[in-house]
Order: structure tokens, then C-alpha cells, then sequence
């Protein structure tokens, strides 16, 4: 008899059979199992729960795909937590039953399962509801099922195909489908969201998808197999629906208010936390944006050394070639997105870290300058209004030797390497209790996936200049006039990079331009050990991954980590062991693993 675990798909079906007998005695007047979905207002419950389902969230309260990016070179979970594990490779250990691995794995089929069961219930109302109802409902769950189904497959490659529900015979039998396979399937269903959605009412609610979302993951599932004509068609059709455009003010993006109010309709899709009710919370920036020396603080996801230097200087130019970049102090002169992603030693910070006022020194807003070369805090003293110089500083990186530190401090050693994300911050908001949404798809991204998919067709036109030019312009970067089909790409990849910083996408973009293994391999390392003294510029090979080796001494190691990630292995994470386990024959484990 064939093991069985009680996760994933599987967990599902089981639990549904097993309600079969009670769902016979309903009354004929009442839904069941052979009638549910039989009218509008049923068909969108069910919607709802399908929503409900691509809610993907990592323990304590952390969207899910925010804590896949902390397994990749530009961001860092605490040490000895699943992504540490995954983002380390061989220094790990990245075992196969990883909870990251397993937990993306378990929440993408289980939106997987909820569509098609959506998709089998609605016909039962068909005749009950406008077409244009039906098609609209039908193309949501279309493309949420798409949406389980493409980070499925950057993640483990070749995966089973389900186009409809499955029984648990057909789980225990499954076999994987090529990508290629799955991805041509899914355009058909892309196509038809498409066509529903053009005929139906305009979505424009936060957290739905429409026409736009449809298109755009298109273009996603194309770039997964490098179909670039296909990913540019896809994005300059929403683009040509004149509908969309960037929000001129990039910090409200990330903040409740400016979500509500979505200038220019710039979010396309994202995970919305209600607003109405104490759960669930965002607790993303509880974790990742207030370090150890804010009151009520928590600290335990940080940006990377490698993050940061990937922001050009003010003129457009790398730090490694700019005559204005400052290697004593690395925050000025910088491309503003810099300051709106990530809190460097120096920024001034603001945190609402109390329900209540706690006088002089918060309002219930808690001010202070970023400060890890002394143990010492400098908080606003809001009686007074100045900065006060308080004693006793749990990020200071001397704090470890003298017996004080937080191991998950901003330079612990199993914490941060001197930075602090800012990006999803708003202190506005209660910090324990943050309900602002976060982005899975935004216009921004459609604009370089245009540009990229061009460019690999060396089809370098005005448009793809306009497209990099506009997301540039935004953050008030120096337009790119000209350059070889090699330059652009670059730029292009720099840009996503800064540009996208820690919305999830970077796990993604490493794998689809095969640099993975390079960009997440090399020892952590941050800020300047000692104030005075600047290190050294990396250098940046052809893929802009920067080298560390000049001046690994002068920089902070605490973490004394090598991630290793060479292994041909990596290029796709381990399928779960507990479907391995259930299915053996069928459910082969990828190279390596």
C-alpha cells in the first residue's frame, strides 16, 4: 500500500470524500454536491473561496512570495530559518523537505484544486446566469489557476497537470507534464480570460484580477520557456489598452492609502489584507523594517550588501564607474529608490511601534537615525523636538563582544549585514497590525517585460526605450539614449532589480537568465565594519554579480556565511518528499535531489 501524507493536494481530496455522505442528506432546496454553484450569488462565493486560496502566506503572518525572496542574493532571512537554508545551497543544509519548498508547493495546487473545483461547480449554474456573468467568474478562476500553476513550474520544472479536478487515484498515478506542455494549455485559457474579460463589467476592485492581470501572466508563462514574441505580444497589449500607467509617486505603492487610491491604476493584482477585521495581519514589515533599536521591534528578513549596490549613482552610472558615489557614505547621491526600499546607517526613521503615546519619544510615532557603529540610539524627543543620545544600541556591531547583542539584530550574527528594508512601511499604521496589501502585479513589471522580451529579439526600437525610459523617469533616473542589444539587456536586468526589490520576483528573473548559481553563490557580507574606513567598490562581472574579494575585511561578516549554490541542482528546487513518497513511479524527483 502506498505511503500517504497528510499535505498538499492529496490532503484535499481525502477531506472532500469523506464528506460525501453528509452532503447527500442536504434538502433538495439547498445546494450540495451535485448542484452547488447553481445561481450568481453561489458562484461567487465560490470565487471567494478561490481567492481564499491564492491567500499564500509563510508562518508568522508573511506573504508567501516575500519570503521566497529572501532566499535569493538580494535579501536574507535570520539565519537557520527555511530560506537561510535554501538560499545557502550546499552551506545549508537545503534538505528536501525545506517548509519553504514544501509550503510554496502545498499552497500553489491546493489554488490548483479550489479553481477546479470552481470550474466543475459553475456548470451547474450555467443556464442560470448571464453569459457575461459566467464568462467573467470563469476567466477570475482561469487565471488564478494559471497563477498556482506558473510559480509551480519556475520553481520544480515539471509538474502534473490537472485541467480538471482530480480524483485520488489520479493524484496517487500522476505523472509530471513538460512545462512546455502545461504553458501552451494555459495560453488557451489566457486567451479566453482575455476575451471574458473584454466583454464583461471592468474589474478595478484591489485584489482581483482582470483582463490586464490575464495578459500580463501570459507574458510571464512565455518568458518561462523564453517564447519572447509571445511575452512581447502579451505586454504591449495591455499596454496598448491605454488603461494602465505608473503611479508618479513610487512610496504609495506601498502604503494603504496609496493602494486604496491605486494613481494611474499602477497594481494590477495583489494579496489585500482586510481592513474590517483585527486578521489576518501583514506582518512583512514587522519583520523586515524595524531593527533592534526601535521600541517593539522585531527584525528578522533583510535587504543584501548586493541589493544595494545595484542602485546606480543620480547620474545613471554604476557605483564601480561613478565619479559622484560616495564609499564613506554610500547613501548619497543615489537613485531614489534606494532610500524608498531600503534604511541604510544614517536614514531617518519612523515607526508607529505603539498603540498608545508614550511621551517624550513617541507620538504614538517613534523617530530615530539608523545607527550601527555605536551603542548608542538618537531618538526624537517629541516634547522637545530634537534628537536625544540614549544609551544602549542592540545593533551596534560591537554589542556581540560585549555580551549585549540580538543575534537577529541588523549585524547580528545570524541577522542582518547592516540594512534594513523601508520598502512596505507605513507608519500610518499600527506596525503589529499592518494591512497594507501586497503587490504580485504592477504596470511596472509589464513595461520591462516588453522591454526584455524586444530586446531578446533584438528588435531595439523607440517603444522599448520608452518602456525602460518610463519606469527610469519615474524614480527621476537619466533616460538611456542608445546601446547594443548586450548593454540594454543589462540595463533592463539592473532595472528589475531595483525597481522590484523584495515584491517576489527575483527567484524568477535569476532562473530565467540562467544566473542563479553565479548571483547566489559568495560570502554574505555588508555595510563598512568601521565608519572611517571605505571599502573597497566590488567589482561586477557580465552579469552585474558583484565580487566582495578586495574587501571582505572591511566590511561586516557576522553571519560568516559562503552561500554555494554551483551545483547544477539548484536550478530547480526539490519536489516534495511526501509526494515523492505517495507516488514514487510517477512522481520522479528532480536531477540532483
Amino acid at each position: 500500500m502506498k505511503k500517504i501524507q497528510n499535505l498538499g493536494l492529496l490532503a484535499l481530496l481525502l477531506g472532500a470524500a469523506g464528506c460525501d455522505k453528509f452532503l447527500d442528506r442536504r434538502p433538495l432546496d439547498q445546494s450540495s454536491a451535485t448542484n452547488y454553484l447553481s445561481n450568481e450569488n453561489e458562484m461567487e462565493q465560490g470565487l471567494t473561496g478561490v481567492y481564499a486560496a491564492a491567500f499564500w502566506i509563510f508562518p508568522n503572518n508573511t506573504p508567501l512570495l516575500y519570503a521566497v525572496e529572501a532566499s535569493t542574493d538580494i535579501s536574507m532571512k535570520r539565519g537557520g530559518n527555511a530560506e537561510d537554508f535554501v538560499a545557502m545551497g550546499d552551506g545549508g543544509p537545503f534538505l528536501v523537505n525545506n517548509a519553504l519548498v514544501n509550503t510554496c508547493w502545498s499552497q500553489a495546487f491546493r489554488l490548483i484544486q479550489r479553481s477546479n473545483q470552481q470550474l466543475l461547480g459553475m456548470q451547474n449554474g450555467k443556464a442560470n446566469v448571464s453569459a457575461a456573468v459566467y464568462g467573467r467568474i470563469r476567466a477570475e478562476t482561469l487565471v488564478l489557476r494559471a497563477w498556482g500553476y506558473f510559480h509551480l513550474m519556475y520553481m520544480f520544472g515539471d509538474v502534473p497537470w490537472y485541467p480538471k479536478a482530480p480524483g485520488v487515484d489520479e493524484v496517487l498515478s500522476a505523472k509530471r507534464t513538460p512545462v512546455a506542455t502545461i504553458v501552451a494549455e494555459l495560453y488557451k485559457d489566457m486567451d479566453e480570460a482575455s476575451a471574458a474579460f473584454a466583454t464583461a463589467q471592468p474589474i478595478l476592485a484591489n485584489g482581483r484580477v482582470n483582463r490586464a492581470v490575464a495578459l500580463g501572466l501570459k507574458a510571464k508563462l512565455a518568458l518561462l520557456i523564453k517564447d519572447w514574441r509571445m511575452a512581447a505580444t502579451a505586454t504591449k497589449a495591455v499596454i496598448d489598452l491605454n488603461q494602465y500607467g505608473l503611479n508618479p509617486n513610487y512610496p504609495a505603492l506601498f502604503m494603504l492609502a496609496g493602494q486604496a487610491s491605486n494613481a494611474n491604476r499602477e497594481i494590477l493584482f495583489n494579496q489585500t489584507f482586510p481592513t474590517d477585521q483585527l486578521n489576518p495581519q501583514n506582518w512583512g514589515p514587522i519583520l523586515g523594517c524595524v531593527p533592534r533599536q526601535v521600541t517593539n521591534s522585531q527584525s528578522s528578513h533583510f535587504p543584501s550588501q548586493a541589493l544595494v549596490d545595484r542602485y546606480e549613482d543620480r547620474n545613471g552610472s554604476r557605483i564601480d564607474a561613478s565619479t559622484i558615489y560616495s564609499r564613506l557614505n554610500p547613501r548619497l547621491n543615489r537613485d531614489r529608490r534606494l532610500a524608498w526600499t531600503v534604511y541604510m546607517p544614517g536614514d531617518t526613521m519612523q515607526h508607529h511601534t505603539l498603540t498608545a503615546p508614550t511621551l517624550p519619544y513617541s507620538n504614538p510615532r517613534e523617530r530615530q537615525i539608523f545607527n550601527i557603529h555605536s551603542n548608542r540610539r538618537f531618538r526624537w524627543n517629541w516634547i522637545q523636538n530634537r534628537y536625544d543620545t540614549v544609551s544602549g544600541n542592540n545593533d551596534w556591531i560591537g554589542a556581540q563582544a560585549a555580551g549585549i547583542q540580538w543575534q537577529v539584530s541588523a549585524t547580528g550574527n545570524i541577522g542582518g549585514v547592516g540594512y534594513v528594508w523601508k520598502k512596505y512601511l507605513d507608519s500610518t499604521q499600527y506596525i503589529w497590525e499592518h494591512k497594507t496589501g501586497y503587490i504580485l502585479m504592477r504596470y511596472a513589471d509589464i513595461l520591462l517585460m516588453y522591454a526584455e522580451a524586444k530586446v531578446e529579439l533584438n528588435e531595439i526600437d523607440a517603444t522599448v526605450l520608452a518602456a525602460l525610459n518610463t519606469v527610469r523617469t519615474r524614480a527621476g533616473q537619466p533616460s538611456i539614449a542608445s546601446g547594443t542589444q548586450a548593454q540594454i539587456r543589462q540595463r533592463i536586468r539592473r532595472e528589475r532589480v531595483v525597481e522590484l526589490a523584495g515584491e517576489g520576483h527575483r527567484l524568477f528573473d535569476l532562473r530565467r537568465w540562467d544566473i542563479y548559481a553565479n548571483a547566489n553563490s559568495g560570502p554574505v557580507v555588508g555595510y563598512a565594519l568601521d565608519p572611517a574606513i571605505a571599502p573597497n567598490n566590488p567589482t561586477f562581472d557580465a552579469d552585474e554579480v558583484p565580487n566582495y574579494t578586495t574587501s571582505i575585511s572591511q566590511r561586516i561578516r557576522f553571519r560568516n556565511q559562503i552561500r554555494t549554490n554551483t551545483n547544477a541542482k539548484y536550478k530547480l528546487w526539490p519536489i516534495p518528499q511526501f509526494e515523492v513518497d505517495a507516488n514514487p513511479t510517477g512522481m520522479t524527483q528532480n536531477p540532483g535531489w
